[in-house]
């Protein structure tokens, strides 16, 4: 792997720097499973709650709109966390969805000097027979020389409710899609574009929200599922031509390029207004 692009992912973006509260996450371990259990530590996922015994009111299920992991730390810290490895009751948590332990495990990659960045896809373990919008983390890992997938969500619990027979410390290819590929798999008739999705969302409106989503994410912009701005991510897809999907074509095809290719990846999405993440965020609209 180029080590330029080791350094890119070794460091902080927009989303995972730590402007304040940098005692939270002072001495974090290279180690992968203590970081995992650090994101665990403060983080409750919104709809696997009640699993928990937990019921929160309809504020606290705003707090996935906190994006930043700067935000959550101060949001933390405002109840009574004093540091990432700090173990409370599940109540005590910030609720949170498959995006935000994502992304809390990347900052704290970086913060241990590990390669790291999240990915927008879709897992095959939560839903049989089908492809489910999830995010993951894929760290470089030095002794393998290779990118590895982790899934921070997946504590003991979920693991054993969902049945699952794979580490999630290492995360196979055929349990997560990242949004490049589940794209491309579809438009070249290899999976059936109406089994990627959740909820009552599925088919080709949620595939380009997801690759939309990865691209941003690799050039550290990881956005929530519900932002939305103008461009492809807001286009009703009925109004789309041939043209705006052959230039979701490409796109897939530069992102699953990208560790050959980083420069032409990120030259055509930054260049491209439909897709990147505007630089003011004031014109994302958050919807919930």
């Amino acid at each position: 792997m180029k080590e330029e692009l080791l350094k890119y992912y070794r460091e902080h973006g927009p989303m995972t720097e730590i402007k304040t509260m940098q005692h939270m996450v002072s001495d974090i371990p290279k180690d992968i499973p203590t970081i995992v259990t650090y994101v665990q530590n403060i983080l409750l996922h919104q709809h696997w709650r009640t699993a928990y015994g937990v019921e929160v009111s309809e504020e606290r299920l705003r707090e996935p709109l906190i994006w930043s992991f700067t935000d959550k730390l101060v949001f933390l810290n405002n109840r009574g966390f004093r540091h990432v490895s700090d173990r409370k009751n599940h109540e005590e948590k910030m609720i949170g969805i498959c995006r935000d332990f994502s992304v809390v495990a990347a900052a704290l990659c970086r913060e241990a000097g590990i390669p790291a960045r999240v990915r927008c896809g879709f897992a095959t373990y939560f839903e049989p027979g089908k492809y489910t919008d999830h995010w993951v983390l894929e760290y470089w890992n030095e002794e393998q020389q290779r990118w590895v997938m982790v899934d921070a969500q997946l504590d003991e619990l979920q693991q054993n409710a969902l049945q699952i027979t794979f580490d999630p410390l290492d995360v196979g290819e055929t349990d997560f899609i990242n949004g490049p590929k589940a794209w491309i798999m579809c438009r070249t008739g290899k999976a059936d574009p109406d089994l990627f999705g959740i909820f009552q969302w599925w088919g080709y409106q949620y595939l380009r929200c997801n690759l939309i989503l990865d691209a941003n994410s690799l050039l550290k912009m990881p956005m929530q599922p519900w932002d939305m701005w103008e461009g492809y991510k807001d286009l009703p897809m009925e109004k789309w031509t041939e043209a705006d999907y052959a230039v979701m074509d490409e796109l897939a095809a530069l992102a699953l390029a990208i560790d050959d290719d980083f420069e032409a990846f990120a030259e055509f999405v930054s260049s491209n207004d439909n897709i990147r993440v505007p630089d003011d965020l004031s014109k994302v609209r958050q919807h919930e």
